[in-house]
């Protein structure tokens, strides 16, 4: 019998948690799926919080932007919006996405590890957004408004079409690009 890593353990967690939800996210199910003993299990983990901790660890270390990324962006929005769509697509997984928010609601360290991770998000759309502005209340309102629409997009069911959702973000960039210019005329006009 081949032995299993961790992340093999991750894996199943992730598939158990987006098909059926966190309640039947047990040490039994888990050892069936993997046709595995719960000794198995215990080689790896101290219990089901400890396997909890780590599985939530793995997703926020995959869910964490480089910083690289920003400083080898375009100075552009469809330049960031590519970059955002392309970051999206190799480290997010909706389903999962829906799945860890849905098990924040009720638990409390699935609550931090989201609330940590939206920050790093957060963060990460704030410093991609302030290199097309240098008005905090913009940079500010653009990430919310560019999060949220991820966010609300993946809650939705049935879920957006990939195709609409890329041009439903152009078309939301574009409109970040007019007000930023706009408030930029603004600003040149009346001297402030």
């Amino acid at each position: 019998m081949k032995k299993l890593n961790k992340v093999a353990w991750f894996e199943q967690g992730f598939n158990i948690l987006k098909t059926f939800g966190a309640a039947d996210l047990t040490i039994e199910n888990l050892t069936n799926k993997l046709n595995k003993t719960k000794g198995s299990f215990y080689h790896h983990f101290k219990n089901r919080d400890d396997y909890f901790e780590k599985l939530l660890g793995f997703w926020e270390k995959k869910q964490t932007f480089d910083i690289e990324e920003i400083r080898k962006q375009e100075k552009s929005f469809e330049g960031i919006n590519s970059t955002l769509l392309k970051l999206s697509k190799k480290n997010m997984d909706p389903d999962i996405e829906v799945a860890i928010r849905a098990w924040a609601l009720r638990d409390p360290l699935a609550r931090s590890f989201q609330e940590r991770i939206d920050n790093q998000r957060l963060g990460f759309l704030r410093a991609m957004f302030s290199l097309m502005t240098d008005d905090p209340e913009q940079v500010e309102m653009i990430s919310l408004i560019r999060y949220c629409f991820y966010i609300g997009s993946h809650q939705l069911i049935p879920s957006i079409d990939e195709k609409i959702y890329k041009e439903k973000i152009a078309a939301l960039m574009e409109m970040f690009e007019t007000y930023v210019e706009l408030n930029k005329s603004k600003k040149l006009q009346t001297g402030t």
